[in-house]
């Protein structure tokens, strides 16, 4: 079960390091695991990244023990806007395990980008969960990640969302003439996975 966090973890460090050169974003991921005849874990990670003038902070908080718990929490603000990164995980010695994470940048031009997800992992005699997620009010990106184990048999429930709003036009600014593409103002996705 370790395996599969450090894997995902890897990846979405590399993920925050590549937009770290960038100001203006937050990242967090949180992960728990246990079992019947395991202590398990729980782990959290979480980082805002600013310019000089930006103010924020990165919190983690974690617990083990009949259910292990894990929480990620990265918030501030610079002169490219606001950007919240919010995970959290638990994992009982008995009943299912649940990992959720909330992502929401909004720009100084007045982009709005965000994203969230969750995983629930029943059965099995050992369950395993992560969720977590990078924000950029930058560049107006959110990427969300959602994954889940059981061991043996079990099944895994995932589902995760993406949405962005463009920028607002200025006030001065003349208005449009045409019928306006309702998918150029929102871009959403979706993803749902099922494991039995």
């Amino acid at each position: 079960m370790n395996r599969l966090f450090s894997i995902t973890t890897g990846w979405m460090l590399s993920m925050m390091t590549a937009t770290a050169a960038w100001a203006g974003d937050a990242s967090t991921t949180a992960w728990a695991d246990n079992g019947w005849t395991s202590p398990g874990s729980a782990g959290a990670t979480a980082n805002y990244n600013g310019d000089d003038d930006g103010v924020g902070f990165a919190r983690t908080r974690t617990r083990t023990g009949n259910v292990n718990l894990a929480r990620g929490v990265a918030v501030g603000f610079d002169r490219d806007g606001l950007d919240l990164s919010l995970s959290h995980a638990f994992a009982p010695k008995f009943g299912p395990a649940y990992a959720g994470t909330f992502n929401l940048s909004i720009g100084a031009d007045g982009q709005v980008s965000g994203g969230y997800g969750g995983v629930l992992a029943r059965g099995g005699e050992s369950r395993s969960v992560e969720a977590g997620g990078v924000t950029s009010s930058h560049d107006g990106q959110t990427q969300v990640i959602t994954r889940g184990n059981t061991a043996p048999g079990g099944t895994i429930d995932a589902g995760s969302r993406t949405f962005s709003k463009p920028r607002q036009p200025r006030r001065d600014a003349k208005p449009s003439h045409g019928r306006r593409d309702r998918r150029s103002a929102q871009r959403m996705s979706r993803e749902r996975r099922f494991r039995g």
